[in-house]
């Protein structure tokens, strides 16, 4: 007896489930399993909400105190003349052992080369695309005394003031902290210095001896 029960009422049971679960009218909800697994309320933005679960019954939440952006990296030198002056003296580039040294900058070709795109597409319209401060937008006369990166008009930058002066803007240049990641600033950095140093006049060649001397 007991196996028949089992045997034919649990099909049946099912069968009564299911039936129940659907209904005609295609607008209203049918019979549901456990909804709060699949289904949660929403809420506009902006709006008010349950206030057992929000604490200003407001459905955009500030993020908790001390939260930063996903992939957010802190950067300690502040916007001001001091800010600059410590970038410039002590900021360096994580990517460079030997940072004064430009061979070492250069070997890293793959760095270079991103380093290259990410300049034409954020800063050749006003520094040039060889760094010669007359770009696009100089010629132009939009903008006017962009200096170039040699060091006859900039002897004293470091890769730490250019990575300041991209992060927080200075003079005419406004800030690319928005546009371009930390990663993508050390980048363009690199390139720069290498733009730098191609600008670097080069030492004259020796006179060639024409002497010849006789037999």
């Amino acid at each position: 007896m007991k196996h028949t029960l089992l045997r034919f009422g649990l099909p049946l049971l099912a069968t009564v489930a299911m039936a129940m679960g659907c209904k005609r009218d295609k607008t209203q909800t049918a019979l549901e399993y456990m909804p709060n697994m699949y289904r949660g309320p929403a809420l506009e933005a902006y709006s008010a909400g349950p206030a057992e679960y929000l604490s200003n019954a407001q459905s955009a939440l500030l993020p908790p105190q001390g939260s930063v952006p996903r992939g957010y990296e802190p950067y300690g030198y502040t916007n001001s003349q001091a800010g600059y002056d410590s970038a410039l003296a002590y900021l360096r580039s994580p990517h460079t052992v030997l940072v004064d040294s430009l061979r070492n900058l250069a070997a890293d070709s793959l760095r270079l080369a991103e380093g290259k795109e990410l300049y034409a597409i954020f800063c050749t319209h006003c520094h040039g695309e060889k760094g010669d401060g007359n770009g696009t937008l100089v010629q132009n006369e939009k903008f006017l005394g962009v200096p170039s990166y040699g060091a006859d008009r900039l002897p004293n930058i470091t890769e730490g003031s250019i990575y300041h002066v991209i992060t927080h803007g200075k003079n005419l240049m406004g800030s690319h902290a928005s546009q371009i990641t930390a990663e993508e600033r050390w980048k363009i950095v690199h390139y720069v210095l290498k733009l730098r140093a191609d600008l670097a006049p080069k030492p004259a060649a020796a006179p060639s001896d024409s002497t010849q001397t006789e037999a």
